[in-house]
Formats: structure tokens, sequence, C-alpha cells
């Protein structure tokens, strides 16, 4: 006995997302059977979902697993009996609730049954025939009941002998809580057929023969791969832009200092020595700024190789070659040249030579003038 359809009173919104997932998994794997090899799906068919039938036999609540590795049965007081207990029930045969699907037995004295003959090619808008033939051939509303139709027999060659089994769910739910059960804890409502074997009647979800565990396994799957790739893509991106980044920054780097050198033909050893030899130049001015007296003035000053000449005008130009020695910088002060008077200035014209203490200076690009008061 096959489960060929079901209608049950849905959200508008819920119904849409799920019938939406439901058309994209079956076209995604009508993709992936055509690229499985056949034997492969010969195998995973194979592989049906774990059924849990529940009915009640006196006192005792039986449970019957139905898997591809046989038929196991168990039984439970009725008074002990609830959802929680069927975990621990089917933990002690190593499966969770969410790997099998669960249904409990309804007598069949609970369901209105019918009768229809159903063409093939009408079985994708099956549900919406349900629903008009509960509409507009029985007394009840769709919102109030639980129904779907199993396939009976082949009639002629394009026709399928249908059972329409339909359930009040008040009664439904009578039966279940006399299970201690609920409808949200069960996946369909079985029921037994004329030689007491039981069958699926109504599927509150999608978990039946037409859908087996492999396809529940791929479409997880599907979901985890795209997670993943799309995860892996911002990471590879992230590392790119990263890349990319440092490149430029390096590359800015080096036209600036290539731009630097390029302007003043100064290589950036020659950059840093000039700036020691700066700093002793800087050293010299310094002190003869605090030496020299007021009334002093240089027209020219040339520093080469630790020895410093200077020339100017000075009210005292005969001092000066004392002054300088004095200072703990310099030595060895000498005249290079004869004081002369200036009657311009009205000041003696002098010219002095000294040397910086253990050679403190290096050869500047150039020679400077400058003049102090």
């Amino acid at each position: 006995m096959q489960i060929a359809g079901v209608s049950a009173a849905r959200p508008g919104s819920i119904y849409a997302l799920t019938a939406w997932w439901q058309h994209f998994t079956r076209w995604w794997l009508s993709g992936l059977r055509e690229a499985v090899p056949p034997g492969w799906l010969n195998w995973a068919d194979g592989e049906a979902m774990p059924k849990v039938m529940i009915w009640r036999d006196h006192d005792v609540i039986v449970c019957k697993l139905i898997s591809v590795a046989g038929e196991v049965e168990g039984r439970v007081p009725y008074q002990h009996f609830d959802a929680a207990v069927l975990g621990a029930w089917l933990a002690d045969h190593g499966l969770k609730r969410e790997q099998v699907v669960v249904g409990p037995v309804v007598p069949r004295d609970q369901f209105f049954l019918r009768d229809l003959s159903v063409p093939k090619a009408a079985l994708g808008a099956l549900p919406k025939i349900l629903d008009q033939e509960v509409l507009r051939k029985t007394p009840f509303q769709p919102s109030d009941i639980w129904h779907a139709a199993t396939v009976v027999a082949e009639g002629a060659p394009d026709v399928l002998a249908m059972c329409h089994w339909i359930i009040r769910k008040d009664r439904a739910e009578k039966a279940l809580a006399d299970l201690g059960l609920k409808s949200s804890q069960v996946d369909f409502l079985a029921v037994d057929d004329a030689s007491g074997e039981a069958h699926p009647a109504i599927a509150f979800r999608e978990a039946s023969d037409e859908e087996p565990a492999w396809v529940l396994r791929a479409v997880r799957l599907l979901a985890v791969a795209g997670l993943g790739v799309v995860m892996l893509g911002l990471a590879a991106f992230e590392w790119s832009q990263a890349s990319v980044a440092a490149s430029v920054e390096t590359s800015l780097v080096e036209a600036r200092q290539g731009a630097q050198s390029g302007r003043d033909g100064i290589s950036p050893t020659a950059r840093l020595r000039a700036l020691k030899a700066d700093a002793g130049i800087l050293e010299v001015w310094d002190e003869l700024s605090r030496i020299l007296p007021d009334h002093t003035f240089l027209t020219e000053s040339r520093i080469a190789d630790g020895k410093v000449t200077l020339s100017g005008f000075s009210a005292d130009a005969a001092r000066l070659v004392r002054i300088i020695d004095q200072s703990p910088l310099f030595s060895g002060a000498t005249l290079t040249a004869a004081i002369t008077p200036d009657a311009t200035e009205r000041k003696d014209r002098f010219s002095i030579s000294f040397k910086v203490r253990g050679g403190r200076t290096v050869r500047p690009p150039g020679s400077a003038r400058s003049s102090a008061s």
C-alpha cells in the first residue's frame, strides 16, 4: 500500500515555501539521478527510511521497527509510554528520532473511506483532486480533517484504483492521546488492512518510500557543500584583496623612495651621512654664535675635513684668536692674514682658521657663507 497524496490545513506562506522546497529538491535529485551510475541508484533506493508502527494491545503499547535490516518489536506498559520512552527505545537500537518515521495505528472504523479512480496522468494534481472530492462529495471541511489517498490496484491501463482515507482531527487526536502521543510527534497515521497488517494511510510530512533516507542526506549534503563553497569563496576573495593591497602599498613605498632619490641624486646611505654631517656643522655654528662677540660679524666661512676658516670684521680682531682657543670644541686658532683696518666698516678685517677637536665634522657638499652680528 502506498500513500499517493496528502492534504491538511496549513498557513499559506508555509505551504508555499514547503512546495517550493519540494519542487527544488525533486529538480536537483532528477539531475543527480542522471549523473549517478544505475548500480549505485539500485543500492540507494533499497535503503528506505525505517518506520516505527505503534499500537495498543490491551495494557501494552507495541512498537514495531521496520527497516531493511528486518523487523524489531518492543513492548512497553501502557501507563509508562510517551514520546520520551519511544526515544529511549530507539536509542537502544542505535537510532535517533529524526532517523525514523513514526506512525500510530488508528482503528479502521475511525476513518471515512471512499473509492476513487484516478488517471495516471492526473497524479501530479492529486492533492487538488482530493480537496475537491472533500468539498463536493463529503460533509467535511478541509480544515477539520486529515485525508490522503493510497493505491489499491491498477484498473484500466492508464487508471489507478485508490482508497481515499478521511479522518476528523478530533478523532485522530483522541486516538493519539490514547497512545500517549500528539500529532506533532508523529509522521503518519497507519491503519490495519483485512489481513491485520498495518500500512501507512495519511502522511503528515514527506518521508515515504518515494524519498528514501539517502535523499535527505543528499539534500543536506548539498546545503552544507553550498555553504562551504560560499565560505571558501569569501576567504579566497579576502586573501586576494589583502595580497593586492600589500603589493600596492609596497610599490608606493618604493616609488616614493625612488622619486626622492631621483630628485636629489643622493642614495639613502649618503643621505644618512649627510644628516650626521649636518648635525656636526650645526654644532660648530652653535658654538661660534655663543663665543663670538656682538661687535663681530662674518662675511665668509668654510668647513672642510674638520677645519674651519672664518673671514669678517670685528672691533677687536686680535682678541678673537684667544676667544676661539678657549672653546672646548675648537683648537689651533691662527690668523691666516694680517689684520687690516677698514675705513668703511670702521672695524678690523680678519681671517682666522682653526680645527674642530676630534675631527667631528665631515666634508659637506659645498662651502657656506653667513654673517652674524
